[in-house]
């Protein structure tokens, strides 16, 4: 069984009846408990939240790519999507075992929303939670061995290392830095940082190391380092 919904294709009106009815649905499945007990659990339950799952992580990407970051409603509503979607895919994640074949897509899905609520770039944001980085860093190193990574994940796993080891010494977190960096080197526009401006990173982090990297063609990025909001290029 593939509990991991295919991304769907809604939008506006349609979409928000969507995750209305998908709320309804998780609620029904469990009984109207939040521990759901009621007859067909989990499997059920497996379907709603990564039915739910989908929708809102679908709806948050389409609200970061249109969002006016001075409209404070909008704003508030996409930090709620997101807060929903952590909760709804974790749970999930929590239930399904490490062997399901989901396990991975799920896994990078809750890593990927703990890196961007960490990261958080709107205005009013809450100071950053360090169990956010280390959901993300955690999941998403895990869920990699098990994935043909994109650029997209590859990118997350370079920000959320280096955010990460900037808090605290980890030469595991270190060496995978340099692996991951040194993967998303190899895609052309290096998720969007530049080559020239990942390079430079890569090379400030190995500074203390001793270890060479080869230098990356192509003109310096005009993005720099900052934590790159992503639903824009690989949404």
């Amino acid at each position: 069984m593939d509990y991991i919904a295919s991304r769907p294709l809604l939008d506006g009106p349609e979409l928000d009846a969507a995750i209305v009815r998908a709320r309804a649905a998780l609620s029904a499945a469990n009984g109207g408990h939040a521990g759901g007990n009621a007859a067909g659990y989990p499997k059920v339950v497996a379907e709603a939240r990564a039915l739910l799952s989908a929708l809102l992580d679908h709806r948050l990407t389409l609200a970061a790519a249109r969002l006016d970051e001075r409209d404070r409603g909008a704003v508030a509503a996409a930090r709620a999507d997101r807060n929903e979607a952590i909760a709804v895919t974790a749970a999930l994640l929590y239930w399904l075992p490490s062997g399901d074949p989901a396990w991975p897509d799920v896994a990078l899905t809750v890593g990927r929303l703990s890196y961007d609520r960490y990261s958080d770039p709107w205005p009013d944001a809450e100071p950053p939670d360090p169990d956010d980085l280390d959901a993300a860093c955690d999941l998403l190193l895990r869920a990699a061995r098990y994935e043909d990574v994109d650029e997209r994940t590859a990118l997350y796993l370079v920000l959320a290392l280096r955010d990460r080891r900037h808090l605290m010494a980890c030469p595991a977190d270190a060496s995978a830095l340099m692996t991951w960096g040194e993967r998303l080197l190899a895609f052309p526009g290096a998720g969007g940082i530049g080559r020239a401006d990942l390079h430079d990173m890569l090379e400030l982090e190995l500074r203390d190391r001793g270890r060479p990297l080869a230098r990356a063609g192509g003109a310096r990025g005009s993005m720099g380092l900052r934590s790159l909001r992503l639903a824009g290029g690989f949404g």
